[in-house]
């Protein structure tokens, strides 16, 4: 079995800069420099994030083909990017790689990678590689903006609606199913469980919501360029938490319909019905966007939707800050936000 002592380090940052020769962006000086050089159009504001991978907290490598580890380490920066109405635009990525790591497992790291970028027309212009004891990626993204035009968390005013793209649980279906054994073999087929066919179709799509996630890249564009978004947040940690934080940030409270919340189809078909609310509503890692716009442009957001062929549900509406922040349940009661998603440094179960 080949391992890194073969690909060395050297090989895998030239595996990355051969991948990505027909990149969109080009940089004055990428790969193969001290550091990149970048020419940034005029009249532009900078975005800049990062986000961390990490075995054992973020993913588990023998449940993660190493094709989609790749694209899920751009992913969750892209999405960061969409919840600001940003274009990315380039990155940098840097792994640390335990020295058992099979040769092919890291070159598929770089495959998915280098794919993912090359979907959204993001340029990887450098990084860095080192031997770590634990799997690790990090990627830092550019991303840029029309000068006022970054859509942030403090934007929501009392009676905006409250709206998110997509479905939301589906991740944390998948994730429970990865625990319980499951598999993406060769051609994405899932295995390790045995299912009926229609399960097994659900089953299939909720380990491919978790593992490799869809941005929401041009969906917080459009927002961002038409002003529809008064406040927007992308939903890494569950949409709780992520509420809270927009919530904080806009100095105000919201009120959530527990019956309108697009729960993930996946999750219905495997969950019970308080375990799909739940994984909704704490659950993580769906990588939606959540924001707040005046309710007269219900019907305008709408319309981009559609054209997008995203979902898109209204779950609320932002009230004074104290009001509080409440869920409305289906039988009319009005109960606290209920506590959890997931927090780093809370003394609790892993992630994964």
């Amino acid at each position: 079995m080949a391992t890194l002592a073969r690909l060395h380090e050297q090989g895998f940052i030239d595996l990355i800069a051969r991948l990505s020769r027909r990149s969109r962006v080009r940089p004055i000086i990428g790969i193969g420099d001290d550091a990149a050089s970048l020419a940034l159009p005029p009249r532009s504001r900078t975005l800049f994030t990062t986000d961390l991978l990490t075995e054992g907290i973020h993913f588990r490598s023998r449940t993660t083909p190493g094709l989609l580890l790749g694209r899920k380490a751009l992913s969750v920066n892209l999405s960061d990017i969409a919840a600001m109405g940003g274009a990315p635009h380039a990155c940098v990525v840097s792994v640390g790689f335990p020295r058992r790591t099979r040769a092919a497992y890291a070159a598929d790291v770089a495959l998915g990678l280098v794919q993912q970028a090359r979907r959204f027309g993001v340029t990887i212009v450098g990084g860095d590689t080192c031997a770590s004891r634990s799997l690790t990626l990090s990627v830092a993204l550019l991303g840029l903006v029309e000068r006022g035009g970054a859509v942030r968390r403090s934007g929501a005013r009392k009676g905006d609606g409250l709206f998110v793209s997509g479905h939301l649980g589906g991740s944390t279906a998948g994730l429970a199913l990865l625990r319980r054994g499951a598999r993406l073999g060769d051609g994405m087929r899932l295995t390790g469980l045995r299912l009926t066919p229609g399960l097994r179709r659900h089953a299939a799509a909720a380990v491919r919501r978790h593992l490799d996630p869809t941005p929401r890249v041009l969906f917080g564009r459009a927002l961002g360029l038409t002003g529809l978004a008064t406040s927007m947040i992308d939903l890494s940690d569950g949409l709780t938490p992520d509420l809270q934080r927009l919530c904080h940030a806009s100095g105000a409270g919201a009120i959530v319909e527990e019956a309108a919340i697009p729960i993930d189809p996946a999750a219905r078909a495997l969950m019970k019905r308080r375990r799909a609310i739940e994984a909704a509503l704490i659950g993580g890692e769906d990588y939606e966007l959540l924001f707040t716009a005046r309710m007269e442009h219900e019907t305008l957001i709408a319309r981009v939707a559609r054209r997008l062929r995203l979902p898109v549900a209204r779950i609320g509406e932002i009230l004074p800050r104290r009001d509080g922040i409440r869920v409305l349940n289906r039988e009319g009661r009005y109960r606290p936000l209920p506590r959890g998603g997931f927090e780093h440094f809370r003394i609790s179960r892993p992630r994964h």
